[in-house]
């Protein structure tokens, strides 16, 4: 049929009856200016069936395709997309899983993270508030921004809620968050024998829970030598993975042993170490690796013999880094012993170092006063 200066192709037809019915048909509907070709209403049939199953994507169907391009990328760290996939699983998927994208709304997200929020501490009773939903609130606000960019489920446009900002849930240690070095050793006799040497090492060479859990013996070097004993972080125990993952992003690193540890780190592997280049340096009386939880347990123990019931087990890795900080590091050095990638976590160590150059200066006036 010639319909506005071109040959349109009404489709096929069994006989010529049929052609010729439709045809008439068509050439009737192009004189009243309603006619529409057969490729336009089957391109529209399409794309409407398409939109369907684009507007029934609900959130879990989104967020498995979201964390799947996150692992694909190499930039980002597995740990973190662990952590990710947990807080959906646990914190927001059970309600929100079976929504679709284009019926969220600003109250229906606000609700669930109020609901979140009044959800009592099960790591601290009687604590105020909890971290669920500021972390639940993280991970949503980037899941559903990912959909807007990529117009997934046809959603265009999201107006996230106002929530409130991440609060410490911890109680606060009055003695603040650095120890002496006798308390450190307080510390360290307070722990069970096969596990003492997860306190110093946190302490005088700054790591995380999870990077004192990874040491393997194949991570320390040269311990004979005070010169080059040398410890390398090259992965972490990640407690909600339950497995060793590379460690926190950009804070692969390897580092100088004080020579004051040497001692106590080569009697422990002496004695509690299994031989294997990959056995775990902090291990249970039998050689097996030890859980982030029976470590904390015993921390608890630990902390509460020593006189710093509220003092935290990361707490002493800002002690060493703070103790670092006073010998004169400068910035740079302090974001590579504490594997930071962030200038402004560093420079609270800095203050340690400005204060103790200030009481100097103060000793050399004392000095040079004529």
């Amino acid at each position: 049929m010639n319909h506005e200066g071109r040959t349109v192709p009404l489709g096929m037809f069994d006989t010529l009856m049929d052609a010729r019915a439709a045809l008439s048909i068509a050439r009737a509907d192009a004189a009243r200016g309603i006619f529409v070709p057969p490729a336009q209403h089957r391109a529209a049939r399409k794309a409407e069936a398409e939109q369907a199953v684009a507007e029934g994507m609900t959130l879990r169907e989104w967020s498995e395709k979201w964390l799947a391009a996150l692992e694909a990328n190499p930039d980002r760290s597995k740990g973190t997309i662990v952590a990710y996939r947990s807080v959906l699983k646990n914190h927001v998927l059970p309600q929100l899983g079976d929504v679709r994208l284009i019926d969220l709304t600003t109250d229906l997200v606000a609700e669930h993270l109020a609901a979140l929020a009044r959800l009592p501490s099960k790591r601290h009773a009687g604590a105020r508030r909890n971290g669920i939903a500021p972390n639940s609130a993280i991970v949503l606000r980037s899941c559903i921004n990912a959909a807007v960019k990529a117009r997934a489920g046809g959603l265009q446009t999201f107006s996230f809620p106002e929530v409130p900002k991440h609060r410490r849930v911890r109680p606060e240690d009055a003695q603040g968050d650095v120890a002496t070095p006798d308390e450190v050793r307080a510390l360290t006799e307070a722990m069970p024998e096969h596990l003492r040497i997860a306190v110093p090492l946190a302490a005088w060479c700054a790591l995380r829970m999870g990077e004192v859990l990874g040491l393997q013996r194949r991570d320390l070097e040269h311990l004979e030598d005070p010169d080059r004993a040398t410890l390398h972080v090259r992965r972490q125990w990640n407690s909600q993975a339950g497995a060793l993952t590379p460690p926190k992003a950009d804070s692969a690193r390897s580092i100088a042993i004080p020579a004051a540890l040497l001692p106590d780190l080569a009697h422990h592997l002496d004695t509690f170490t299994g031989p294997q280049a990959a056995d775990p340096v902090v291990c249970g009386p039998r050689g097996t690796r030890v859980s982030q939880s029976t470590l904390d347990r015993h921390w608890r123990e630990a902390r509460d013999k020593a006189g710093r019931p509220g003092f935290h087990f990361h707490s002493l890795r800002h002690t060493g880094l703070s103790a670092y900080a006073v010998q004169g590091a400068t910035l740079a050095e302090l974001l590579y012993r504490g594997g930071h990638t962030d200038v402004t976590v560093a420079l609270r160590y800095q203050h340690a170092s400005a204060a103790r150059d200030r009481a100097l200066t103060k000793r050399l006036s004392q000095q040079i006063a004529l």
